[in-house]
C-alpha cells in the first residue's frame, strides 16, 4: 500500500482545530534571569530563604503519540507501520540563586530519552526507554552586574548555544520537537566554562569545554575526563544582534497576538579536536585503518523573526569534519563537508491556535556516502506542517499539538552499521530510516508545572 499523506494530514488537523477554552489563574511570562541559558518562566514551586537564597521547582512532561509508515528501501516489500506511546521528556530542574541575585544556579535531570545520544560514534551503547533519570544542566553562574544586562560567568555542564535551536529550550520549540538538521548538527550539553556578555542590543558567549556532539561522535554531557567520546579541547562561541524588540522575546519562536516586532540575527561556532593526547579509542569500525587524530568545526547562521501572530526563523549551518589515520594505512587524510537549512514560520489563527510549517534540507558528503555505494542519499528534504492549541492564554505550561513529517529522500544512509550511526534516536523524531521515504506524525500533550 502507499503512505496516506493527506488523511494523515487531515487526522491531525481534526484533532486539533477550532479555539480551546482559556483557563485562567496564570500571568505572563516573568523576564529572562540569565540569557539564552534560561526560557521564560512558567509556573513552578519557589522557595525562599532568610539569607535571600532561592529555589524553584519545575516539571517539564510531554506524552506523545507516534505513529511512523515506510515504503520499502532495506525493509520487505511492504510499508512497514509502526505506532505507540512515548513520554520522551520528564524533566526535573532546579535553579534560584545562592545569597545574591548575582550568583546563580540550574539543575535538571531528564527521565525521558529526547536528550540522550546513545547507539553513536565509537563509545558504550547506552541504553534507553530505562526511565532512569539522565543529568543535564548542572552549572552555576555570576551575573558580574546582578541584571540581565552585562557581564556573566558559567560554570559546569550546559546546553550549548551554537545554535538557535538548541538554545531555545525544548518546551518551547514550535514544532512538537526540533528540526532533524538540530538533532545531527547540534553540539548538544557539553561541560566547561563560558563567558558573555549582554548589552541592550548585543550579546556574545564564548566558552572552553569538552567538545560536543559532532559527526559519528556523542555529545559529551555526563562523560569522565579521560572518557573516549570526549574531545581533547573545544572551543565555541555566539553572537547576536538585536534588531529590535526584547532578549525575552527570543526565549521561543512563538509570537502572541499583540505582542512587538523583533528582530535578531546570530551566528555560533564549535572547534574540537580529539586524539592528540587524551586516552581513549576513536576509532571507527566504518573505516579501513585505526584513527590518529580528527579536527572538527561547526559553524551557523541564523534569523529570528516576530510580529504580532506571526513568526519566521531561517538557519544555515556547516560542519567539517577531518580525520588524521595511522601512518602505512589504505588512507592518510579524510574530509567531509556536510550542510543545512531549515526554514520555519507559524501564525495564530486565534488567540490560541497556532499553525505552523517547516521545511528542512541538508547534505551528507558525498564520499560518506559513495563509501557504501549507496545511489541516493546525499540530499535529505524533509517537510513538517502542525498546529498548537494552548490551553492556557500566552504560556507553554499547557498544551496540545499535532503534526506531520515526511521525509522526501532515503534516510538510509543515516542508518548504516550496526547502531544508528547519525540518525537522531526515532523515539523522539519517529524517523527509523532504512527505507526510501517515511512519514511520521505525532500527537503531544505538554504540561509544565
Amino acid at each position: 500500500m502507499t503512505i496516506k499523506r493527506s488523511v494523515l494530514a487531515a487526522i491531525g488537523a481534526a484533532l486539533l482545530s477550532g479555539n480551546g477554552s482559556a483557563m485562567a489563574g496564570l500571568g505572563d511570562r516573568a523576564d529572562l534571569t540569565r540569557l539564552r541559558t534560561q526560557p521564560g518562566q512558567e509556573p513552578a514551586w519557589l522557595v525562599e530563604r532568610a539569607d535571600n537564597s532561592t529555589m524553584r521547582l519545575s516539571v517539564l512532561s510531554q506524552t506523545r503519540y507516534m505513529y511512523s509508515v515506510r515504503q520499502s528501501g532495506f525493509t520487505s516489500s511492504d510499508d512497514i507501520q509502526t505506532n505507540g506511546f512515548t513520554m520522551p521528556r520528564t524533566r526535573i530542574a532546579l535553579d534560584g540563586t545562592i545569597v545574591s541575585s548575582q550568583l546563580s544556579y540550574r539543575v535538571s535531570f531528564d527521565f525521558g530519552d529526547a536528550e540522550l545520544s546513545r547507539g553513536r560514534g565509537n563509545g558504550a551503547f547506552l541504553p534507553g526507554s530505562t526511565g532512569s533519570g539522565r543529568l543535564l544542566d548542572a552549572f552555576a553562574q555570576y551575573n558580574f552586574s546582578g541584571r540581565q544586562e552585562g557581564y556573566y560567568l558559567k560554570a559546569g555542564q550546559f546546553q550549548s548555544i551554537v545554535m538557535t535551536e538548541e538554545a531555545v529550550d525544548s518546551g518551547r520549540q514550535l514544532a512538537i520537537d526540533r528540526s532533524l538538521s538540530s538533532e545531527l548538527f547540534g553540539p548538544g550539553y557539553t561541560q566547561g566554562v563560558a563567558l558573555g556578555r549582554v548589552l541592550s542590543d548585543y550579546a556574545w558567549e564564548v566558552s572552553i569545554n569538552d567538545g560536543g556532539r559532532m559527526f559519528l561522535s556523542r555529545e559529551t554531557d555526563n562523560t569522565a575526563f579521560n572518557d573516549q567520546d570526549e574531545s581533547d579541547l573545544g572551543f565555541s562561541g555566539r553572537f547576536d544582534w538585536k534588531i529590535k524588540g526584547d532578549w525575552d522575546q527570543f526565549s521561543d519562536f512563538t509570537s502572541w497576538r499583540g505582542s512587538n516586532e523583533a528582530a535578531k540575527l546570530g551566528a555560533g561556532f564549535q572547534y574540537q579536536f580529539k586524539g592528540q593526547y587524551n586516552p581513549g579509542n576513536i576509532n571507527i569500525p566504518l573505516f579501513p585503518d585505526p584513527i590518529d587524530s580528527g579536527q572538527f568545526v561547526t559553524w551557523s547562521l541564523d534569523y529570528q523573526y516576530e510580529d504580532d501572530g506571526w513568526n519566521f526563523f531561517a538557519a544555515y549551518t556547516g560542519m567539517w569534519v577531518d580525520f588524521e589515520f595511522v601512518d602505512g594505512g589504505v588512507l592518510s587524510t579524510l574530509g567531509s563537508l556536510h550542510n543545512s537549512v531549515v526554514l520555519q514560520g507559524g501564525w495564530f489563527i486565534t488567540d490560541d491556535t497556532e499553525w505552523f510549517a517547516r521545511f528542512e534540507t541538508f547534505w551528507i558528503d558525498k564520499d560518506y556516502r559513495n563509501a557504501f555505494g549507496l545511489p541516493n542519499g546525499f540530499i535529505h528534504r524533509i517537510a513538517t506542517v502542525g498546529v498548537t492549541q494552548y490551553l492556557l492564554p500566552e504560556s507553554h505550561a499547557a498544551k496540545l499539538q499535532a503534526d506531520v513529517s515526511f521525509a522526501f529522500d532515503s534516510l538510509t544512509l543515516l542508518t548504516v552499521g550496526t547502531t544508528s550511526i547519525l540518525l537522531p534516536d526515532p523515539s523522539v523524531t519517529g524517523f527509523q530510516g532504512l527505507t526510501d521515504e517515511e512519514l511520521v506524525f505525532r500527537l503531544q500533550l505538554q504540561l509544565e508545572f
